[in-house]
C-alpha cells in the first residue's frame, strides 16, 4: 500500500490514543488544552472556559464531543473551529 503523504501530499493524522486518555481522566478540567498545545500561552484560556462550563454543567457535554473528534481524528483546542 503506497504512503499517503507521498501519493496526495498530505500527511494522515494517527489515533492519538494519550490524548483519549488525557480526556477521559482529566478533560474536565481542561488539561488536554494544554497536552495538545504543549505550552501555557496557548492554552490557558480555552482549559479555564471549559473548566468554568464543567463547574456549571456543559463542559460535559464539550468534552464528550472532544472524545467523540478525538476518535474522529478531527480533535481541535479551539471549540469553535469545529463549526467553520
Amino acid at each position: 500500500m503506497a504512503d499517503t503523504k507521498a501519493v496526495y501530499g498530505v500527511e494522515e493524522k494517527k489515533l492519538d490514543g494519550w490524548l483519549i486518555v488525557v480526556l477521559i481522566f482529566l478533560g474536565w478540567f481542561g488539561i488536554d488544552k494544554f497536552y495538545v498545545a504543549k505550552a501555557w500561552k496557548g492554552a490557558w484560556k480555552y482549559a479555564l472556559v471549559k473548566f468554568l462550563y464543567t463547574c456549571i454543567g456543559l463542559g460535559v457535554l464539550w468534552n464528550l464531543f472532544d472524545i467523540i473528534k478525538a476518535f474522529q481524528k478531527k480533535y481541535q483546542i479551539d471549540f469553535r473551529e469545529y463549526f467553520r
